[in-house]
């Protein structure tokens, strides 16, 4: 069997290979795992041949949102979300699922649940991070990017589908939970004073981004790149192999390749 990630820049940089090799190895699955690099104007092409090749794939930046366009069927909380990150190909149909809300919703959920919540970016991870939001009922949800339309069209359609109070903001805002969903890690774009949760989903070139030291300075709780890569790397495995993986055996994989043991 063999499975991929999808993206731009992915070979050689995505750690996903090195997570999900090892859990294979530790399941006794013979399966293989690559990163390819993906351009926007190959993306049909691949999908294509994904029917014929693979038994699943992940999806990155920038193919999220687009790569929904070429797939068969589309779960109900990927559609919700308007993103894809995981693939399973079965009797040559793709079906689409969004395994990044589930990492946030399992992993920040408590949080959320009745709390202000703001969330730096407007791309797939952000919608992902946003429906996880609404799931867990939070009391409010800001959305800022540096690009002001891109956070009314998110906030809008998200405030329109749910009913909840889902707003574009023109700077970040103070909130009890701050996602960082943008690619950014060097650089502290939040304030987080009085947040009691940060959400990182960048683990590359390192899982101790700017904003994490940030927030490990004024004691607030951290789930970092690598929390996040494993929790939705394990749910993908649920949904390719019907398996239940050794999140440990994952993490140590992660931190490896990430030079951190």
């Amino acid at each position: 069997m063999y499975f991929a990630v999808i993206g731009t820049h992915v070979r050689g940089k995505s750690a996903s290979p090195a997570m999900h090799k090892a859990s294979f190895k530790a399941l006794g699955i013979d399966a293989e795992y690559i990163a390819l690099d993906v351009p926007r104007e190959e993306l049909p092409c691949f999908v294509q041949l994904a029917r014929l090749n693979f038994r699943g794939f992940n999806v990155t930046i920038p193919h999220k949102e687009e790569v929904m366009k070429h797939l068969d069927a589309v779960a109900a909380d990927a559609r919700a979300v308007g993103a894809v990150n995981t693939v399973l190909v079965e009797r040559n149909l793709l079906v689409g699922y969004n395994t990044d809300a589930h990492a946030v919703y399992r992993l920040a959920g408590p949080h959320m649940a009745g709390a202000e919540v703001l969330i730096l970016g407007a791309g797939g991870a952000a919608r992902a991070a946003a429906f996880a939001a609404v799931k867990a009922e939070a009391k409010a949800v800001y959305i800022y990017n540096r690009t002001r339309g891109r956070a009314e069209a998110l906030a809008g359609e998200f405030a329109e589908k749910f009913g909840r109070r889902v707003e574009a903001v023109g700077a970040p805002v103070r909130a009890d939970v701050v996602i960082n969903a943008t690619p950014v890690h060097d650089a502290v774009l939040a304030d987080l004073k009085g947040a009691a949760l940060y959400v990182d989903f960048v683990y590359i070139p390192t899982p101790r981004t700017a904003m994490v030291q940030e927030a490990e300075r004024l004691g607030v709780k951290v789930i970092d790149g690598v929390d996040l890569l494993v929790e939705q790397g394990a749910q993908a495995e649920k949904i390719w192999l019907g398996v239940e993986p050794d999140r440990e055996v994952m993490r140590r994989a992660v931190l490896q390749f990430l030079g951190k043991t």
